[in-house]
């Protein structure tokens, strides 16, 4: 009898907790004793698993946890992770008494009526985190408004146990606006201080702040895509490298089909690509259902027997072509993010092939591509 595994096709990410333990360890010695590492596991752990890297990363140095949405600590709780939650954005105030019931969550909170649902639904002295907008204008109470938003949450009877920022261009160090968000939101702290509000924890550092400026560590720093060891930006590449900071990600699929076509025959919907000789192809069930970008095959390759074999014509729903030589058999293993012998294909490498980021390409890997760890 064929077994559910037996009959899935063979494309799986490769997900190696182990290296992921290994890099919150290595964050966690960047910092003093004293900051706590809370580690960003929203998008369902940056498509590695929300549950699994969560469970990992606190047997690692990391104390608390952070989301994206209510859904997600939920799922979190669902799996038995007590770990504190941050939600990063502002629950709607129909999701607070869910937020309540969850326990141990702490709701970002940026409005006035955030604070009115939330001290409704919690008891008194629940403990929120402020978010402050000090330049990246997505969420958050502006610099201004802060000490009056903060007075608004101890008169409504919640405690204002933390206050935090969000940098808009860490992942370019050399931006002098960087500066100016330390800077403003250092005011904000004082401005606080002076007016009483002095919160337990201050986080400010992403990945990319936490590498940089230790200054901006304060009581804990927010760590994500490091963690899963892809870089904010080609800039710290040398710096992963020299840390020891590893990606945690293998995405394999294997040799479906093979054939040959003949000078001037086009591959692929719109022809978009035409062979110059006869050449040796190979399809691959993997596609952008899956998460591989469309735009993949201009200039893009796969690894087939430690070989970068190019893509040929453009990636479909399901599948994508390579060109291979004619040792390449049925059933060869493919990888399109990882090594394979001395061959590397990096998120990074991908990313700047497709002119985004690597967080997209991470959280882009479909779920019907399942996770192996």
């Amino acid at each position: 009898m064929l077994t559910l595994e037996m009959l899935m096709r063979p494309t799986w990410a490769e997900i190696d907790l182990e290296i992921i333990s290994k890099n919150t360890s290595i964050f966690r010695d960047l910092l003093d004793d004293s900051v706590e590492l809370c580690a960003v596991v929203k998008a369902d752990g940056y498509g590695h698993g929300a549950v699994e890297v969560a469970k990992r990363v606190l047997t690692s140095g990391a104390t608390w946890l952070a989301v994206a949405f209510v859904e997600e600590a939920a799922a979190l709780r669902k799996e038995g992770v007590k770990a504190p939650i941050l939600i990063l954005s502002e629950p709607r105030p129909n999701e607070m008494e869910e937020v309540v019931r969850l326990g141990a969550i702490r709701p970002a909170i940026y409005t006035k009526v955030g604070v009115d649902a939330f001290s409704k639904a919690a008891e008194e002295d629940a403990p929120v985190h402020l978010k402050v907008d000090t330049g990246m204008h997505r969420v958050g109470v502006r610099p201004n408004k802060a000490v009056d938003l903060a007075s608004y949450i101890s008169e409504s009877g919640l405690q204002l146990e933390g206050v935090f920022t969000h940098f808009a261009v860490a992942s370019k160090p050399s931006d002098s606006f960087n500066r100016k968000q330390i800077e403003l939101f250092d005011q904000v702290l004082e401005d606080l201080t002076e007016e009483g509000h002095v919160p337990k924890i201050v986080h400010q550092a992403n990945t990319a702040a936490t590498l940089e400026w230790p200054e901006t560590h304060h009581s804990m720093v927010r760590v994500g895509i490091g963690l899963y060891g892809t870089e904010p930006s080609k800039f710290f590449s040398e710096r992963f490298k020299t840390l020891g900071l590893k990606p945690a990600v293998w995405l394999r699929s294997e040799v479906s089909h093979l054939q040959t076509v003949e000078s001037g025959e086009g591959v692929g919907y719109g022809h978009r690509w035409k062979a110059d000789k006869k050449t040796h192809i190979a399809t691959i069930p993997i596609g952008y259902a899956d998460g591989i970008f469309r735009g993949w095959w201009d200039g893009g390759e796969v690894l087939i027997g430690g070989s970068h074999c190019p893509i040929r014509g453009v990636v479909t729903m399901d599948s994508l072509i390579a060109e291979v030589s004619e040792s390449v058999i049925v059933g060869d293993e493919v990888v399109l993010l990882g090594a394979q012998g001395d061959s590397f294909l990096t998120v990074s490498d991908v990313a700047e092939l497709l002119g985004t980021i690597g967080y997209e390409v991470l959280t882009s890997l479909g779920a019907r591509v399942p996770r192996r760890y």
